[in-house]
């Protein structure tokens, strides 16, 4: 087949093409008004004689829409009592220490949440539910008129037990399906129990149909005939159909694709356990991946977490994502001077348009000018030398923000610039790694996206990081991702019963049913998957459980896990069965790898020398180093620091001290 993914980015939209063994990329930029203009581009550029089998695409759509608050206008409809749960929460404080604490506002206004007389109980000693109330034919026609006046473009449906039979609510949309507005049932998003985070990630989701619905109806018809679906925000992939009406589903699609490309890469280099930087023209999304807990059941050390949700824009969003943490920090983020003369590093940013200053539209400094006017970028080298920029005016805009911040010379608040972006990333690796009790210094980075290769050498020198690898293809790896990306899917199955309650006949029909669903999901594109079976525990009268791969001696384990996690265990408390969860999969690449002679590069890779500053703050200077072309690079190949590697989507740039070697699928291992 011929596959191509998209990744819709802030600046540029990445396609690449997967036919057989062949692959190509490209990159154009993004056309923020009509992003499908940019799709429809870069497919004509990169599949120009006929148009491809199947198309994967990854967006941040919905996610600009959630981060910006350009949501739609949405009603929200509960149990009798409850319509102000949304907004009471948890009554956690995100930033524990803020003076001046701000609770994220509901999606919903009061004035939208609507109660309705219906009333449920659980069965004590199972999962099944019992309805005490249910509303009357007048409470829903009541309820219909109120909400042709409000005139919401969404509608939210959330019951308290729906979680274990979905079909009252089901049955209420049914009867407000005659107001023709697009509605989202809670239990048949997420079937989990935790009213108000299902309740949350059914509002998000609401909120978001309409917008989706609108963006992939003019899409596929752009597309056709070519076969159009989503990434996940799991990695995997989701039919369009059901994109459109589960979008909170693909919130995180784009950087799914570079974390399930960089465990590609982790798995063709034989690495266990990466740190993942995906640096675009907006922000750098920071991972971790491991494939240690899938080769052994007894690594509870790995294998064991939280069942936490993530939140998204201060929403909490409880369907099944990648860890990920994003930090506004890109190559188009501007670069600006605060009232007390301090230097900042966006999170705004100049997006595709205007772009940053070198574009030829603005005189705002972004952290790309700041590239260029230390020679990191070579000016007619982007994109192959197809994309033009002006290092004038980048060192215009640069030297009018050194005035703003008191110095004298452009390179000296560019350097500075460099420097936060730095700081702000090795922030961002640390939550992944610090944090979370993970020593990175035994880890590699993978460092990818346009500017990827620029950090991450001096990222991982300065967490004392094992190396850096910079794969094939970094500046569209999460496009390439999205094009091999495998079916794949995640169902999850709330019991709230004893461990010692569930014996082994129970648990095995209850996965299979959940292993059947799954493939059900997948249809026709379910591969010959791996299947990965959790179970999430918890000590009786806890509020959270943790996950840890089912199998035999499954308390011992869970004890295991608490102590690890927590630094304790109550062996004398019961311990409590929340959920099932599986997960169908592709199995990761098989490489075989054989060692490779490292010998110099060639002569022909040589593409000149290049005046790079190199060095922190004032303690830098120029320096004349090689530039090397990374396609004329074979694997073996070494060159020494310091030094510029340069290719089509991407620059690396090599310190003095490092080694860069190509090494098997031609990725690129840095090394002190």
């Amino acid at each position: 087949m011929r596959i191509v993914g998209v990744d819709t980015g802030g600046t540029f939209t990445d396609l690449a093409l997967v036919e057989g063994r062949e692959v190509r990329i490209e990159k154009v930029r993004s056309t923020p008004r009509d992003p499908a203009a940019a799709i429809v581009e870069g497919l004509r550029r990169i599949s120009p004689d006929r148009p491809p089998d199947l198309i994967i695409h990854g967006t941040t759509i919905a996610l600009n829409a959630l981060l910006t608050g350009r949501v739609a206008r949405t009603a929200f409809v509960t149990n009798e009592g409850f319509r102000d749960l949304v907004e009471i929460a948890r009554q956690d404080r995100p930033e524990l220490y803020a003076l001046e604490p701000r609770k994220p506002a509901p999606l919903v206004p009061r004035e939208l949440r609507f109660e309705i007389g219906e009333r449920s109980a659980p069965v004590e000693g199972s999962s099944r539910i019992r309805v005490e109330r249910r509303s009357s034919r007048a409470e829903i026609a009541r309820l219909r008129h109120a909400l042709l006046r409000a005139a919401p473009e969404a509608i939210a449906i959330g019951f308290l037990h729906a979680w274990a039979d979905p079909r009252r609510e089901q049955e209420l949309a049914r009867a407000l399906a005659a107001l023709g507005i697009p509605i989202t049932c809670s239990g048949t998003l997420l079937a989990q129990h935790r009213e108000f985070e299902r309740f949350n990630t059914a509002i998000v989701n609401a909120a978001l149909v309409p917008l989706m619905r609108e963006y992939l109806d003019r899409l596929e018809g752009q597309l056709k005939p070519s076969a159009l679906v989503l990434l996940q925000s799991t990695g995997g992939t989701l039919p369009i159909e059901r994109a459109a009406a589960e979008p909170a589903r693909v919130l995180l699609s784009g950087p799914a694709g570079g974390i399930a490309a960089a465990a590609r890469t982790a798995a063709e280099l034989g690495l266990d356990a990466v740190l993942t930087l995906d640096m675009g023209g907006t922000s750098t999304d920071v991972g971790f991946h491991s494939s240690a807990a899938r080769r052994s059941r007894d690594a509870e050390a790995v294998a064991s977490g939280t069942a936490e949700p993530a939140r998204i824009a201060g929403q909490v969003v409880a369907l099944p994502a990648l860890d990920l943490h994003t930090i506004g920090c890109g190559g188009g983020s501007l670069l600006w001077v605060d009232a007390g003369g301090a230097l900042h590093v966006g999170p705004a940013s100049a997006g595709a348009d205007p772009g940053p200053a070198c574009f030829g539209k603005s005189l705002e400094p972004t952290l790309t000018d700041a590239h260029i006017v230390l020679g990191h970028l070579h000016p007619e080298r982007l994109l192959g030398g197809r994309f033009e920029v002006d290092a004038a005016r980048s060192e215009q805009a640069c030297s009018s923000l050194a005035r703003r911040a008191g110095v004298r010379r452009a390179t000296e608040v560019a350097a500075a610039a460099i420097g936060a972006a730095r700081a702000a990333m090795r922030r961002a690796l640390g939550v992944m790694t610090l944090e979370r009790g993970r020593d990175p210094r035994g880890l590699a980075l993978v460092a990818f996206g346009g500017a990827g290769g620029l950090h991450a050498a001096a990222l991982a020198e300065s967490l004392q990081m094992r190396c850096a690898i910079v794969p094939l293809h970094p500046g569209a790896l999460s496009a390439l991702g999205m094009a091999r990306a495998s079916g794949s899917a995640e169902c999850v199955r709330t019991l709230l019963v004893p461990l010692e309650s569930a014996g082994p006949a129970r648990l095995e029909r209850a996965f299979r049913q959940l292993e059947n669903s799954a493939r059900a999901e997948l249809g026709q594109r379910a591969p010959a998957a791996r299947i990965e079976r959790r179970l999430e525990l918890r000590y009786a009268g806890q509020s959270f459980e943790l996950s840890i791969p089912a199998g035999p001696r499954a308390a011992q384990r869970f004890h295991a896990a608490h102590e690890q996690r927590y630094g304790y265990r109550i062996e004398d408390r019961p311990i409590e069965l929340v959920a099932l969860r599986v997960r169908l999969a592709a199995a990761p690449p098989r490489v075989r790898r054989s060692r490779l002679r490292t010998r110099p590069a060639p002569a022909r890779a040589r593409l000149g020398t290049q005046r790079v500053w190199l060095g922190e703050g004032r303690n830098g200077a120029w320096h004349a180093v090689p530039a090397w072309a990374r396609e004329a690079l074979e694997p073996g190949c070494a060159v020494r620091g310091p030094a510029v590697i340069s290719e089509f989507s991407c620059t690396t740039l090599l310190p003095a001290g490092w080694r860069a070697r190509v090494v098997h699928g031609g990725h690129l291992w840095l090394e002190k």
